[in-house]
Formats: C-alpha cells, sequence, structure tokens
C-alpha cells in the first residue's frame, strides 16, 4: 500500500469540508450530514469547527415561505 500525496489528501479534505458546510448551511443536522456523506458525527463536528475557525460563513440558508 503507498500513500497519497499530501496535496491529494488536503485537497479531497478542503473539497469533504465544503461539501459539509453546504449540507450544514441547508439546514441538516451533523448526523444527518454524516449519513449523507457516509462520514462519522465527529468528523462532521470537527470540519464544521473548522470551517468557522477559518472565517467561513456557516448561515443558513433561509426556510422557503412561498
Amino acid at each position: 500500500m503507498i500513500a497519497e500525496e499530501r496535496a491529494i489528501y488536503e485537497g479531497r479534505s478542503r473539497q469533504r469540508r465544503d461539501e459539509i458546510v453546504e449540507l450544514h448551511r441547508q439546514g441538516l443536522k451533523g448526523y444527518e450530514i454524516a449519513r449523507e456523506l457516509s462520514v462519522s458525527a465527529g468528523l462532521v463536528s470537527i470540519r464544521l469547527k473548522e470551517a468557522r475557525e477559518a472565517g467561513m460563513d456557516l448561515t443558513r440558508y433561509a426556510a422557503d415561505r412561498s
């Protein structure tokens, strides 16, 4: 088994964090995001914390009232 290159790993990690943030903005709860992406709820929590610390906007979208 060969380890993947660091840049590839970091790219996948950023992409996963962006997916988690987007689902969070759509209103999904941590365990729902985890189920959707087949990851642990702990990973979702860590990635959202990292996003907050990086200054990303985690504001949820307003509910559609039509």
